[in-house]
């Protein structure tokens, strides 16, 4: 009866729907509590009540937890409550969030040896990356001061020495930038587009070209590149010519439908490269880039086309569907 009666809270609070204004204090007095919030993810756990994806997203996970990683490896996350992508691996496991483009881009981190992430948030594929590959380096890019905060607590608590973090964000020109910021205290979604998404308010952060970054910090080759800057990605690779033509990266790339295939496209059809959605059922080749109106799938492979055997071979297990 007792237990009958948690699941019934827990259940209560995390729900939509009427009493919304209740669930929200219960909310913010029990799971965003430091000391009963792991008491809370116990008994959850305990009585394996079921969680949906959306209701993941907003369960909050408080503290350092540790997810337990193929091959023994460990990824160590430090969090508030309040940042979603957390909050889904503690709850729902790494394959629930983005997991086949985690997948492939594993497979192609193995055989790079400079990796960037740009727009990395609090850092979910850059801490991979350095995890699996400790002989590589990845640079990752978060402008946002606090999300910067997350993405360096999260790089401290695994040890990881091969991973360069910048407060930067990367655009088409070097100097100031005004980022708009939404209304969340970790924030996956501003962006320097103001009319992207509502915001709360606005920031200047320091802008510098991927072309400009390479010359200053006199690297060789960029091997790989994992985007996502909400809606100017387009603007990343205006300023990124030199790496297009003379480093001929992997990237994948967040393409939202109706807002950067145009002037993706363009780009990247100057250079060659070939264009693939990935999904849950392999690479679907797409000419031209077209977003996926359901939203399910929002990145894309981007592939030179003298490499297109080659990533075939990289990404063994993503069946190529042309």
């Amino acid at each position: 009866m007792f237990w009958s009666y948690v699941r019934s809270i827990i259940m209560g609070i995390t729900s939509r729907g009427r009493g919304a204004k209740i669930r929200e204090v219960l909310k913010n007095e029990i799971f965003f509590n430091k000391y009963l919030n792991p008491v809370i993810r116990t008994i959850i756990k305990l009585l394996k009540i079921k969680i949906s994806d959306n209701t993941a997203y907003r369960l909050p996970a408080i503290g350092t937890f540790c997810y337990k990683l193929p091959e023994g490896k460990k990824l160590y996350l430090t969090a508030n409550g309040h940042d979603s992508i957390a909050n889904i691996i503690y709850w729902k496991g790494l394959r629930r969030f983005e997991g086949e483009t985690i997948d492939l881009f594993l497979k192609l981190a193995k055989k790079s040896r400079i990796i960037f992430d740009i727009g990395a948030n609090t850092g979910i594929f850059a801490l991979l990356s350095s995890i699996y590959y400790p002989d590589q380096t990845t640079y990752a890019f978060e402008p946002l001061p606090r999300v910067f905060d997350y993405l360096k607590k999260n790089m401290e608590i695994n040890n990881l020495h091969n991973l360069k973090i910048l407060p930067y964000a990367i655009s088409n020109y070097n100097g100031k930038i005004k980022l708009y910021v939404t209304n969340s205290p970790i924030p996956s979604n501003s962006s320097t587009l103001k009319e992207f998404r509502e915001f709360s308010e606005e920031i200047f952060v320091k802008a510098i070209t991927l072309d400009n970054f390479k010359t200053e910090k006199k690297l060789s080759k960029i091997d790989l590149i994992k985007i996502d800057t909400e809606a100017t990605e387009h603007l990343v690779f205006q300023g990124s010519k030199k790496v297009l033509k003379r480093d001929r990266p992997f990237i994948i790339c967040e393409v939202l439908k109706g807002r950067t295939e145009k002037e993706l496209h363009k780009i990247f059809n100057d250079y060659h490269y070939r264009y693939f959605l990935i999904t849950t059922e392999g690479l679907r080749e797409k000419n031209p880039i077209e977003g996926d109106g359901t939203y399910r799938f929002k990145n894309f492979l981007f592939v030179p086309s003298e490499k297109t055997n080659q990533a075939i071979s990289i990404s063994e297990g993503h069946k190529l569907v042309l």
